[in-house]
Order: C-alpha cells, then sequence, then structure tokens
C-alpha cells in the first residue's frame, strides 16, 4: 500500500527530495487513507504547497528522488527535512490574486469579495474529475498540469492558461475528456473554441507541453494534431 517513484522501486516518504516537472520539491506528507484505498501527498513546489491523492501502488510518472532526510521526530521543533518554511510554519497560503487561501485547498479565497473579478485567462481547459475519467487519470490532473503551465510561465499573464475540473460530460467512452474553451471576449483565438479533447490521461508531459504552447501562441490545434486527440461532434444543420 504505497506509490513510487518513477522508477518504481523507492516509495515516496515524508521527508524526501525530489525532481517533478522539472522542478525541486520536498515531499510534506505521505500518508495511507483506507478509505479510498490511496495515498495522500503532500509536496511543496516554489512556496506553494499543493496535495494530491493517488491510488495505492501507483508510479507517479516524471517524479524522481533526489535524496532522502530523516524527518524530525519532535513535531514541536521546526527542523524536518524540509527546513524553515514559512507557508508550512504559519498554516498560510497565499494564492496568486493575493488572497488568504481556504485551508485544504490550492488556491480557493477565504475571504468573499463579490465584486472582485476573475483572474484573465486567454484559454480555459476543463478536465473531466468525475469518477470515470478521474480513474483514468489516476492522479490529481488539474494540479498536475497547473504546476506544468506554471513552468512554462503560462498560469499568468495575458496567454494565461487556466485549469478547472469539471463533473461528468457524458462522454465516459472518450475519458479522460478534456474541452478547450477560449476567451472569445479578449484575446482567445475563436478558432480553438469549444474543441474537445480524448484520452488525456495518455498524454506525456512534453504533449500537454506542445499543446499549451500552441494555445498560447494562437496555432488551431485542429491543423496541427492528428485526428485521433479529438472527440467528434454531431452536428444538426
Amino acid at each position: 500500500m504505497c506509490i513510487y517513484y518513477e522508477n518504481g522501486s523507492d516509495k515516496i516518504k515524508q521527508g524526501d527530495r525530489a525532481k517533478y516537472l522539472a522542478r525541486e520539491i520536498e515531499i510534506l506528507e505521505s500518508k495511507h487513507i483506507k478509505e479510498t484505498k490511496s495515498m495522500k501527498i503532500v509536496y511543496i513546489s516554489n512556496d506553494r504547497e499543493i496535495c494530491i491523492e493517488v491510488p495505492y501502488h501507483t508510479v507517479m510518472d516524471a517524479m524522481n528522488l533526489i535524496s532522502r532526510a530523516e524527518v524530525c521526530s519532535d513535531k514541536s521543533k521546526n527542523s524536518s527535512a524540509y527546513g524553515s518554511n514559512p507557508v508550512k510554519e504559519s498554516g498560510i497560503r497565499i494564492n496568486e490574486m493575493g488572497s488568504e487561501v481556504v485551508e485544504g485547498y490550492t488556491c480557493k479565497p477565504k475571504d468573499y469579495d463579490a465584486n472582485r473579478p476573475i483572474m484573465h485567462y486567454k484559454t480555459l481547459l476543463m478536465i473531466c474529475d468525475d469518477e470515470r475519467c478521474g480513474k483514468a487519470g489516476k492522479i490529481d490532473k488539474a494540479s498536475y498540469l497547473r504546476d506544468i503551465l506554471k513552468d512554462m510561465d503560462l498560469n499568468k499573464g495575458e496567454n494565461r492558461i487556466k485549469i478547472s475540473r469539471t463533473s461528468c460530460y457524458g462522454a465516459c467512452r472518450f475519458r479522460q475528456v478534456c474541452q478547450v474553451t477560449e476567451n472569445t471576449q479578449a484575446n482567445g483565438n475563436a478558432q480553438n473554441n469549444a474543441i474537445w479533447l480524448k484520452n488525456t490521461h495518455r498524454y506525456s508531459d512534453d504533449e500537454w507541453r506542445d499543446i499549451f504552447k500552441k494555445l498560447s501562441n494562437d496555432i488551431v490545434l485542429t491543423q496541427e494534431l492528428s485526428q485521433e486527440h479529438f472527440i467528434p461532434m454531431k452536428v444538426y444543420n
């Protein structure tokens, strides 16, 4: 009942330092969740604390062990493997809009402001995270893709790509479903709007990076990718 690094032999443990999505991370927690037969993994990357839950015996693609370190058993001391961390020690997380985050979430703001606008995005990718698609993806795909976007510097600015989770699209046969929506009110490319991608749980990091790069550069996906990537849609005249 464990999860493993990409090599399939080393178990992911609290206190480990690893490389994940081209970033160095620190494993803050590796905990069994008996009810769901999964593992809760909490890691920190660029002062952001990220939580994912994956099934037992999963091999984490693109996560490689750098080193192991002993974690201090005295929780009253801040001398664990990840050292002094203001985010961890204070228990406060700040999202990209500068707002304090609700405990247990990555970016949900604590203070409700009905008049505050949402953060600009050029492209919105909606990933199905319901039962069948979620199991096909095995990992928290939304958080996984957000990390890639951060690495590509596409998580902000006028070409920002936003990732959102959805419930069932009613297209389980094409799992894991992803819908591409362009912000045509601003600088979104209408030719990439309302495109549906299928079997995205099989995409490699390089394939996702290629898609993100094409979207940010307004390259029309249907002209560049093979038709095997797309979900056909019946259109009524």
